[in-house]
């Protein structure tokens, strides 16, 4: 058994505790929580750190399979020059891509992420994962707007999805996007999707992409017309994601990530679904140089997630850090609060939190301590990191 301590402990399903110890088994199963009535206590093989400890937190959107393109795309092109970029170096030696996602995944750890919501169009992370000390559970990604070879393109996707199945790995069909997913795809989901499953969805990531939704107009419609694709094969209903999946992919459990450019941010009691809301703040400013409005989704009652998207568009992939961002540009947002959003939230979000998400009881989060706090606005400040404990 050990036995850890702090300043403060953050078990996130409870209000935090003063020098309280938290006592694990050797694999990192929550063995009991303490309270020392506010003060320290000197106990036999007690580890007291620094600063905080906080449960492992959550990526509930991440891209791992394109960690190789790292610093090769600018920044601030927009989603157009993005998904351009993207598409003329995205395919290199697959050896680097397997080197490229296991770092970030050792990384990922050590930054304190203990589960990840990953994107996947290929099976190349696949024995990343297998090794992995990190929790995933896989979107298979399904787009395209061309009916002639959506069929193929969609049992490509199936195929990947039994690999990972058979692998013991979680997934799901996911489709990429409003703006990328045409009619034929959309019909071939409907017949075959699992509605009971859950869905992880690109929306409102762009001006870009309401313009091209909205109007046909605009550097994104630009492009693809340029690239030959038709965007009269999107779904009429294609601009209102909820009108889009009442016909299509009426799932129990919806994940919709980015939420960049919401016209209003609604309330929960607006809400009549299981939605959780995924916020990718530094990719957002990587692309867009935008933010979503914060304030406004801490203030709704919605059920707010964290991601980092890919080190295509980000320059790492620590949760931490977007909590960072998030508190630094809007100071009204409390810590508990963004701290909710990097762990608990996540954890339902991708369905793992019976293991993930609090320092509780019977759990294996892992525990992460920051040793730097700002105790007097009591939230993270510049220099706060995340070591891992367990």
């Amino acid at each position: 058994m050990r036995k850890f301590s702090a300043h403060r402990i953050y078990p996130v399903n409870r209000n935090p505790i003063s020098f309280g110890i938290v006592e694990t088994d050797d694999d990192g199963t929550i063995l009991n929580i303490r309270e020392t009535g506010g003060k320290p206590v000197e106990e036999a093989g007690l580890e007291f750190y620094p600063g905080i400890i906080i449960p492992g937190m959550v990526n509930a959107h991440c891209h791992l399979e394109v960690s190789h393109l790292k610093g090769l795309i600018p920044e601030h092109t927009g989603l157009s020059g993005f998904v351009s970029s993207l598409q003329k170096i995205r395919h290199i030696d697959q050896e680097k891509i397997v080197q490229a996602a296991a770092e970030a995944d050792r990384v990922m750890y050590m930054q304190g992420v203990s589960g990840v919501g990953d994107i996947s169009n290929l099976e190349l992370t696949l024995p990343v994962k297998l090794k992995s000390r990190i929790r995933y559970h896989t979107f298979i990604e399904i787009f395209g707007l061309d009916a002639v070879i959506a069929s193929a393109r969609f049992q490509n996707g199936v195929h990947l999805a039994r690999v990972f199945s058979e692998a013991g790995q979680p997934n799901s069909l996911s489709p990429h996007a409003p703006y990328s997913v045409g009619k034929a795809m959309w019909d071939l989901l409907s017949r075959e999707a699992n509605p009971s499953g859950r869905i992880s969805i690109h929306h409102d990531e762009s001006p870009e992409e309401w313009e091209l939704l909205e109007l046909g107009t605009g550097p994104l419609a630009e492009g693809f017309r340029r690239a030959g694709f038709d965007i009269g094969n999107l779904p009429s209903e294609a601009p209102d994601i909820f009108q889009l999946l009442d016909k299509y992919l009426p799932v129990d459990e919806l994940i919709l990530v980015h939420n960049t450019i919401m016209e209003k941010v609604p309330s929960a009691r607006d809400i009549k679904r299981t939605v959780y809301w995924v916020l990718c703040p530094r990719s957002n400013q990587y692309i867009e140089n935008l933010l979503p409005d914060i304030e406004a989704f801490a203030a709704s009652g919605l059920t707010v997630c964290l991601g980092t998207d890919s080190l295509a568009s980000n320059h790492s992939l620590s949760v931490l850090d977007e909590m960072k961002v998030i508190l630094q540009a809007v100071p009204g947002v409390t810590f508990e609060t963004v701290l909710r959003w990097a762990t608990l939230n996540g954890a339902c979000a991708l369905g793992m939190e019976k293991n993930l998400g609090t320092i509780e009881k019977g759990k294996l989060p892992g525990l992460v301590n920051i040793p730097v706090f700002d105790w007097l606005q009591n939230r993270l400040g510049p220099r706060s990191q995340p070591v891992r404990l367990i």
